[in-house]
């Protein structure tokens, strides 16, 4: 049964630009949101690092659309949707973003991004190091709201985001044996570190809105500063891959008075809230043009994704 709740967003309206960077046609507007003090909680890299995280298939034979977590620590773990997860059976992405209890276990909702292989590579997964590209990002946040609402389950369009990763590949001139999504992030690795080097996270903020050639894209905001760092370079990433898809000689810009409108109207999109198959409530976020979620624990916005919807993917590159 879903619930709704106008106001847990309502800080959104408080939320701060305080600098304005620009490199490969992707624009930041680094922002600061006047939450209160996060939950205690790991990310997925590092409680994978720690060895306090295991990820595996959910029985020896696999099933595509889950996976098999435990975590052993005293921690909560945070994942983001979108994060990738290679090893397995075949490589997969998360579905939403959720907190994994403290020595607990579960499954979890996942999308395969790697379509031409079903063997064991190994028998547990490792961190992509990477996310999903926006454009990605976006499609399976609409596809997971839709499921919920049809059948109250993070689910994704798996058809869909083949199709999508072999579009996005072909544009970028990627080659992959097993059509994985991870093997054209490892291609344009070194773009990646560039554009990271030139827009580096900004100590203080815990949030940030993307736009690409003149046109708002994304937000991602966290509960805590330290968060936004630690996954920086995967946001980075995610929204770099389609800045370098249709790159401009003189890329347009966004003025931070249109990003704090966007922003505001996000506040007073349509909500839904669903149960998170972690702690806490997934709450759906939908209106005219945008698309998003937000992990919600005690009250407390955990993460935010917002996304412009787009109604066709980004235009491929030029021969």
């Amino acid at each position: 049964m879903t619930v709704t709740n106008p106001n847990v967003l309502e800080e959104l309206l408080r939320a701060e630009v305080v600098g304005i960077r620009q490199a490969a046609g992707l624009q930041v507007f680094d922002l600061q949101w006047p939450v209160r003090d996060g939950h205690d909680y790991v990310t997925l890299d590092e409680a994978i690092e720690q060895n306090a995280l295991d990820v595996t298939e959910v029985s020896s034979g696999g099933t595509v659309p889950a996976l098999k977590i435990t975590n052993k620590s005293n921690h909560m773990v945070f994942l983001m949707a979108g994060e990738e997860l290679v090893g397995g059976k075949q490589n997969r992405v998360l579905n939403a973003s959720m907190l994994v209890p403290a020595k607990g276990e579960m499954p979890i909702p996942v999308t395969c991004v790697e379509a031409g292989r079903w063997g064991y590579k190994s028998s547990r997964f490792a961190s992509g190091t990477s996310s999903s590209h926006s454009h990605l990002r976006m499609m399976m946040s609409k596809q997971v709201t839709g499921s919920y609402k049809a059948e109250g389950a993070p689910k994704s369009d798996q058809g869909a985001v083949w199709g999508e990763i072999a579009r996005k590949m072909k544009s970028m001139g990627s080659q992959s044996s097993s059509g994985a999504l991870h093997d054209f992030f490892q291609d344009y690795a070194k773009k990646f570190e560039e554009v990271i080097g030139a827009l580096p996270h900004r100590e203080g903020c815990n949030g940030a809105v993307f736009a690409i050639n003149g046109k708002i894209v994304g937000a991602d905001l966290f509960d805590k500063p330290v968060t936004l760092k630690k996954l920086w370079a995967k946001l980075i990433k995610s929204y770099a891959a389609d800045a370098l898809e249709n790159p401009q000689e003189k890329p347009a810009r966004v003025e931070s008075s249109g990003v704090l409108d966007w922003l505001k109207s996000a506040s007073s999109a349509r909500q839904q809230w669903f149960d998170s198959p972690g702690i806490g409530k997934d709450v759906r976020i939908e209106d005219k043009n945008l698309v998003g979620a937000t992990l919600v624990v005690d009250a407390r916005p955990v993460h935010v994704e917002l996304f412009q919807e787009e109604e066709a993917p980004p235009a491929a590159r030029p021969a």
